[in-house]
């Protein structure tokens, strides 16, 4: 492997973006994979983070970007560069803005003019690295060829900061101290931790931070997990959906935020679609079917091939919410509960699978002008306790979850669906004082099947605290709707809206 470190990338403005490229011996030309991010490329894995169970340990492993030991071997030169105001790149920082995007474009052109280049570049990485190749990709650099985008966010305010108008507190504050802090290099910029809560509508700071997609035309790989609620999980299903690209693949996966990505079987399909867009090998894809889901069994999950997503022929069925119960049928006469509460099923008689994207229409109402709905999605066995799904770290979280705050109940219906709520979030409309007000609130999709004797469970919480780091509690956006008045039934009812989905030919299926 030959090393460059410290190569200073001219931008548009003068001011140098600092890389490391690492690549194959010999003249080439190489395809390029290229990341940027703010958390320094210099940073060797194990000195910040503990190693996950897939990630290779030798010196060069940067957090979250591809293995380079891995992709030099197969003829693939790497470029890591540090975000402009963090590491060795100086500046303004400016995360996520117009400039870090141009920034990165000036970074793949800059590698497509180099000698040992053939080239046609490529983004890849997880999480924040994914983010950017998302939002890089929607500029258009001519010499970018495809995205790898694993994990990572495209709506900034509804996926990253904001889920449902709920700040996310928790985590802002948790990643801005822990990622951002030990690698800037200046005073200059934004410290989200001051500047978000100025923002708690979609304005002109979250639009210039959001994805076009459909300025995304470039070939794309989207990969999703199930688990990784709360930040990645929609942006990437939305990213697939909604991007302009003619070729592009969905995989939904489950397991920890990072080791799937270093798994044989997902670094073997990055391999096949890089080497078809960067090295001209037309048929690598083939056979590759557009989308590829992990469908849960528990913790067990079965791979499954289709042509899109949600899965076609998806049937969506509404659960009635009475007291304590979620039925196929809606309560006989109205009645009302306090808030919070949990809906169960009655125990299955037969296998039922939930695959896709789900909703809750809720009638509330309370003395209080604002509060905020946290609703979860578990799966219970057969003695009643929780089938939890696998979180970002490996821990248990639900199976999904969905928020809203009553205030920005508002709907676009042009672009909503029954099963997919889309919330404009730019206004706050207080809620009436002791009037009934419904309330649509997007669940983020998901992969359930329910077994003989287990059922499924709506749990709408006032807080969610003891998800650590997930949690929205900031002490002055956090609207909590403890005491509030759920109405039911009758002229008002409340309703699951699920993706039913048949049993699928079980030839079609094969283990994980």
């Amino acid at each position: 492997m030959h090393i460059e470190r410290d190569v200073a990338v001219p931008t548009r403005d003068g001011s140098p973006i600092v890389v490391d490229v690492l690549r194959p011996e010999g003249t080439g030309p190489f395809p390029v994979i290229t990341s940027i991010s703010p958390y320094g490329k210099d940073v060797h894995w194990p000195d910040r983070y503990p190693l996950y169970e897939l990630v290779a340990n030798h010196e060069n492993m940067v957090w979250e970007t591809p293995d380079p030991a891995w992709w030099v071997e197969r003829g693939y030169a790497l470029v890591r560069a540090d975000t402009r105001g963090t590491g060795k790149s100086p500046g303004r920082l400016d995360l996520f803005g117009r400039r870090d995007a141009e920034d990165f474009y000036d970074v793949i052109e800059w590698a497509a003019d180099q000698p040992w280049s053939n080239g046609k570049v490529a983004t890849s990485g997880i999480s924040w690295l994914a983010q950017m190749g998302w939002r890089v990709a929607a500029l258009q650099p001519p010499h970018l060829a495809a995205v790898v985008a694993w994990e990572g966010a495209t709506d900034f305010y509804r996926e990253l900061v904001y889920q449902g108008g709920l700040y996310a507190n928790s985590f802002i504050d948790f990643w801005w101290a822990r990622q951002i802090e030990p690698q800037r290099n200046g005073p200059d910029g934004d410290d989200w931790r001051d500047e978000l809560p100025r923002h708690p509508l979609i304005d002109d700071y979250h639009r210039e931070r959001t994805v076009d997609l459909e300025q995304v035309t470039v070939p794309v790989l989207s990969a999703a997990n199930w688990g990784a609620l709360h930040v990645h999980l929609r942006g990437n299903i939305e990213g697939w959906r909604r991007a302009a690209s003619r070729d592009k693949w969905l995989v939904v996966h489950t397991g920890t935020h990072v080791d799937p990505y270093y798994a044989d079987w997902a670094q073997e399909l990055q391999l096949r679609f890089l080497d078809r867009y960067l090295k001209g090998r037309t048929d690598r894809m083939d056979g590759v079917a557009p989308v590829r889901l992990a469908i849960r069994r528990g913790r067990e999950t079965t791979w499954r091939d289709a042509t899109d997503f949600p899965l076609p022929g998806t049937s969506y069925r509404e659960l009635y919410l009475g007291e304590q119960t979620l039925d196929w049928t809606p309560p006989a006469q109205a009645t009302s509960i306090t808030y919070p509460a949990a809906f169960d099923t009655a125990p299955a008689t037969e296998t039922l699978e939930l695959t896709g994207p789900i909703a809750l229409r809720l009638w509330i109402s309370a003395d209080q002008d604002d509060l905020d709905v946290l609703a979860r999605i578990e799966h219970l066995d057969a003695d009643g306790n929780p089938i939890p799904g696998i979180g970002p770290q490996g821990g248990p979280v639900p199976m999904t979850m969905g928020w809203l705050k009553a205030s920005h109940r508002a709907v676009d219906v042009e672009r909503s669906t029954p099963s997919r709520p889309w919330h404009p979030h730019d206004r706050a409309i207080p809620l009436p004082a002791g009037e009934p007000t419904r309330l649509e609130v997007e669940i983020w999709p998901t992969s359930i099947t329910i077994g003989p004797g287990e059922r499924l469970r709506l749990a709408l919480v006032a807080g969610d605290s003891d998800l650590g780091v997930l949690a929205h509690d900031h002490p002055t956006l956090h609207r909590p709707a403890s005491g509030a008045t759920l109405h039911l039934g009758g002229p008002k009812p409340a309703h699951l809206l699920v993706p039913v989905i048949a049993p699928p030919d079980p030839s079609r299926a094969r283990a994980n």
